[in-house]
């Protein structure tokens, strides 16, 4: 949970690995249906999906000679207007008043113009119908990415790295604070086949691992819970807004990263790759977020070492990695001074 607010405060995406039944799906919508006034987009992805199931079709009458995208239609206030008087003007003449015949008349004459003008400034440009789409869409949920055929696998790797869409040669930028997706298995980068998948993997830059409840106390809560709420709709207990979360995002930025925790990142760094762990430069230039956001979600304005902790679902790219990464940084971030002088001591012995 602390993860996805975490995406949503700096933008991040996030990947959910786990086995079924562990409410994977479950979490991150409960979540995003406590933001309001966003526009929200979800799929389950197979090899059957393809671009207009995800980014939208075509818009034939933009390219058909005098017509004019749905889209300009829409959000025309004038047309949208003059249409709504059409309308009752032919409910009127409808029930046998014929004094409406000559307002008819103009109405339509004028509404027809108007929309040729319109056919002048906006026609002959090819269009996407993106509304209700991924391209509309603040928040995304694509369940099972990895299903994604290879035909719109490009697509999706810009979406998710440069928030943009291009087709008919036109590009679309895309509004989405953050992907998320779930699965039960990571593909094997190792097979040929599968080696493609890899970027969209990457793109990923925050990852989390779920398993079954362990305890015993907490399985039998959770049962009588929900053996209480059945037949009852799970509401959010709280929500905020969109504006509500982009100020939040900035408050986030504002918060100050020391020195010294920048050293000591750069201390885990260089612990992490000398026990073989890949960190790519572009990760760890970018850890930064991450930390201010984990720091602004405990009530302050400035990151501390602990902070750090946070950064294994950053860090991780195979699962095994995990542990490594995570007792590292419990150990040199949780109590800094003293690691540092144990390894200081550890060198002076060694020399």
């Amino acid at each position: 949970i602390e993860i996805i607010a975490i995406a949503l405060l700096t933008r991040k995406n996030v990947f959910i690995l786990g086995d079924t039944g562990q409410a994977k799906s479950a979490v991150i919508n409960l979540f995003r249906a406590g933001i309001t006034g966003t526009n929200q987009f979800e799929r389950l992805m197979s090899k059957q999906t393809d671009e207009e199931a995800l980014f939208g079709r075509l818009d034939l009458s933009s390219l058909i000679p005098g017509g004019v995208p749905e889209e300009i239609l829409e959000e025309d206030a004038l047309y949208q207007e003059m249409r709504r008087d059409l309308e009752t003007l032919v409910l009127n003449y409808r029930r046998g008043d014929a004094s409406f015949g000559q307002q008819l008349e103009l109405a339509t004459t004028e509404l027809e113009r108007y929309r040729k003008a319109l056919s002048e400034l906006h026609g002959g440009e090819p269009r996407i119908i993106t509304k209700g789409k991924l391209p509309d869409s603040h928040i995304v949920f694509l369940d099972e990415i990895f299903k994604a055929s290879d035909g719109i696998l490009n697509a999706l790797l810009t979406a998710l790295n440069e928030r943009r869409y291009t087709n008919e040669g036109k590009t679309i930028h895309i509004p989405t604070i953050s992907f998320f997706s779930a699965s039960n298995e990571i593909p094997n980068f190792t097979n040929p086949e599968e080696k493609i998948l890899k970027p969209l993997y990457d793109r990923f830059e925050l990852k989390v691992v779920t398993e079954y409840v362990e305890d015993r106390d907490a399985r039998l809560t959770i049962l009588k819970q929900k053996q209480a709420a059945q037949g009852t709709a799970q509401n959010p207990s709280a929500v905020i807004s969109l504006a509500e979360l982009q100020a939040m995002q900035d408050e986030v930025l504002q918060v100050r990263v020391p020195d010294q925790v920048n050293e000591l990142m750069d201390d885990v760094l260089c612990e992490l790759r000398g026990k073989g762990i890949h960190i790519s430069d572009r990760k760890y230039f970018n850890y930064a977020p991450i930390a201010q956001a984990k720091a602004w979600l405990s009530g302050r304005d400035t990151v501390e070492p602990s902070d750090l902790t946070t950064l294994c679902a950053y860090l991780w790219t195979a699962p095994e990695e995990r542990t490594i990464i995570q007792s590292t940084l419990e150990r040199m971030c949780n109590d800094p001074l003293k690691d540092r002088l144990r390894m200081n001591f550890i060198s002076v012995w060694t020399a």
